[in-house]
Order: structure tokens, then C-alpha cells, then sequence
């Protein structure tokens, strides 16, 4: 009986919010992505009214800039290598940035499009726009923005 008390009790604890485009930049930096990538911050530059906020994985391999204007975020970046093995890591990104799975396992159809034939392509969700751009240095990038 302890452990469907215990279970109960952790399935009623809220769950950090996804550090969603148009939100604070607090929910990002204290939410589920920093961990699932192991994402560490290299500081941040201001631009334009704007400031963007760099991470970078603990292999060096991943990097995620978060543009932000205030205290919202703007845009959500992510470079990672070509590869197709890396689906994973993206649709974390995804789910973070757009709030949905559903809108996370669209970008995946249109990130395995990007990668399988190396050219850039874009899928609206909602507000959102989420676009995949291949890299000269066998990178692509993963922009969401409004």
C-alpha cells in the first residue's frame, strides 16, 4: 500500500514546464533539456536589444542558443552534427520549444527530410516555425521561432 502511496504522490508533482518560444527564459534555464543534453552555459552577448544565451553539451558536440528579448524567448537554436542517429537529442529540442509532442514528432519528418537530402527544410506549427538548415562543417541547425 506505501508504494502506490509513494507512486501517487510522484505522479501528482508537477512537472517543470517546457521552456516553450514566448515564454521566460527561467523555464529554460531551470528546465528538463539542460539535463537530457547535458548542457552547460558558455555565457551570454547582448545584441540588438536582445541577448543570446549559448550552451554547449558536455561533449562539445551540441550547441543551443537562446535568443532573448526581456525576459521571453525569442528564438531557440540548436547545431548539431548530420547525423541521423542524433533524432533523439532534436526531438528533445523539439518537444522543449514547441510544448507538443505531436509538434516535435512533425519536426522529426521534416528533420530526417533535412538531413536525407541536404537541403533546407521549414514546417509551421501553430505560432511556431520550425526550420532545419544543413551546414557547410556537417552541421545542420535547428531554428524555432515565431
Amino acid at each position: 500500500m506505501r508504494y502506490l502511496a509513494a507512486i501517487v504522490f510522484v505522479l501528482l508533482l508537477p512537472l517543470p514546464a517546457p521552456a516553450l518560444v514566448g515564454q521566460s527564459f527561467d523555464s529554460f534555464s531551470s528546465g528538463t533539456l539542460i539535463h537530457q543534453l547535458q548542457l552547460t552555459s558558455r555565457g551570454a552577448s547582448a545584441f540588438s536589444g536582445r541577448t543570446l544565451h549559448r550552451f554547449v553539451s558536455d561533449d562539445g558536440v551540441i550547441t543551443v542558443d537562446i535568443v532573448v528579448s526581456g525576459n521571453t524567448i525569442e528564438q531557440q537554436v540548436m547545431y548539431v552534427p548530420m547525423d541521423i542517429q542524433r533524432a533523439y537529442q532534436v526531438t528533445f529540442f523539439l518537444q522543449d520549444a514547441v510544448g507538443s509532442l505531436v509538434g516535435a514528432q512533425k519536426g522529426m519528418i521534416a528533420y530526417r527530410a533535412a538531413v536525407s537530402n541536404r537541403t533546407e527544410t521549414h514546417l509551421p506549427f501553430g505560432p511556431l516555425t520550425m526550420r532545419f538548415t544543413p551546414l557547410n562543417a556537417g552541421q545542420i541547425r535547428v531554428l524555432v521561432s515565431r
